[in-house]
């Protein structure tokens, strides 16, 4: 059967293939996680690695959002709660929860503890809405938000998030 008949008994077929392989311009790709409901992204060249929640332990004195340290091969890694950070209430580790350790600059790392990460997504750049940022509330962490493949996805800005933090 050539692709003539192909496409006259499956008119979908070509539709689908031009949907999934046209280019929809520069893209950022991005590990996306969830909080709550709701899904969230940060640049992969951001991340280090996504690690199951492991023995965090507690550091007297800290800020409420921070759950403690942990060792990752060697290096003592503060893990922040993502919840905390964007005013949710607190909730109890599960199987799903992850921490995402996010690389700041060559130096510093943070890991960052969410409820579940989803996958990695190259989402276009076109797709992303600035958000006007204001100091008193968490969308100073919010990069954007993208409306894509019938998902809301808020971008975090990790540099801004973690600067007045650490």
């Amino acid at each position: 059967m050539d692709l003539e008949q192909q496409s006259s008994m499956s008119p979908s077929y070509g539709a689908d293939m031009e949907d999934e392989s046209s280019y929809m311009g520069p893209s950022a790709r991005c590990v996306l996680f969830m909080l709550e409901d709701e899904i969230y992204g940060i640049h992969v060249k951001k991340i280090r690695e996504v690690l199951r929640v492991g023995s965090i332990r507690n550091v007297a004195g800290t800020p409420h959002n921070v759950l403690g340290v942990i060792n990752v091969r060697g290096v003592i890694v503060t893990v922040l709660d993502a919840r905390s950070m964007f005013n949710m209430g607190s909730k109890e580790i599960t199987d799903h929860s992850r921490i995402i350790i996010v690389e700041l600059d060559e130096e510093q790392t943070v890991g960052l503890m969410v409820d579940f990460v989803m996958e990695v997504k190259d989402i276009p750049e076109n797709k992303f809405e600035a958000l006007s940022t204001t100091k008193e509330n968490a969308s100073r962490y919010i990069q954007g938000i993208a409306h894509f493949q019938d998902n809301v996805i808020i971008l975090i800005d990790v540099d801004n998030m973690f600067t007045e933090l650490l």
